[in-house]
């Protein structure tokens, strides 16, 4: 990625976390990055491709982090771990709890948009994850459940306010332990 490319990210960011992702314009994007309207479309054609790109950007440092903390362990103790882990990061990162917090149907309308090429990406880095992992289940087995966490986290960030209080990690801990860990082998 290029310094004017990070610049236009930087800009976008900033944008999105402090007013979100329908009230910024391109104008304050570029205005922000001090470049033209025309330098940030021939870049990005659309407010939608900067959130994408972004969203892409977030997501893959998320399970980068996710995959250094699954080394060395074994198969449930890196689903534990990674979901107990994932929850709190994803809260942790300004972009994503801005937009769960006051947009949360652009990450769905994300997921539409690619045709769920986002949460099959996660489910595949997950996969990746957990077979290294130790796990022995066979490869469709282990896509499958992979997708379902993905799956299951995205419902729980989007919907909060079940039984599990995801601001509790000792509580989203406990119940990696009881029903998630139990998936793998």
């Amino acid at each position: 990625m290029t310094a004017a490319e990070q610049r236009l990210l930087d800009a976008a960011r900033g944008e999105f976390e402090r007013y979100g992702v329908r009230r910024t314009t391109m104008d304050d994007i570029a205005r922000r990055a001090g470049v033209s309207r025309s330098t940030l479309y021939r870049r990005y054609p659309t407010k939608d491709a900067l959130f994408e790109q972004l969203a892409l950007v977030d997501s893959a440092e998320l399970f980068g982090q996710l995959d250094q903390l699954a080394k060395g362990r074994d198969p449930q103790s890196a689903v534990i771990d990674c979901f107990t882990a994932g929850v709190r990061l994803v809260h942790e990162m300004p972009l994503a709890r801005a937009i769960l917090e006051s947009e949360p149907e652009l990450l769905v309308g994300l997921a539409t948009r690619t045709k769920s090429l986002p949460i099959l990406q996660a489910a595949e880095r997950v996969a990746g994850s957990l077979r290294r992992s130790g796990v022995t289940m066979p490869d469709d087995d282990l896509r499958a459940v992979s997708e379902i966490l993905v799956r299951l986290t995205m419902s729980l960030l989007l919907n909060p306010g079940g039984q599990l209080e995801l601001s509790d990690s000792a509580a989203v801990r406990r119940y990696a332990e009881r029903y998630l860990a139990r998936m793998v082998w």
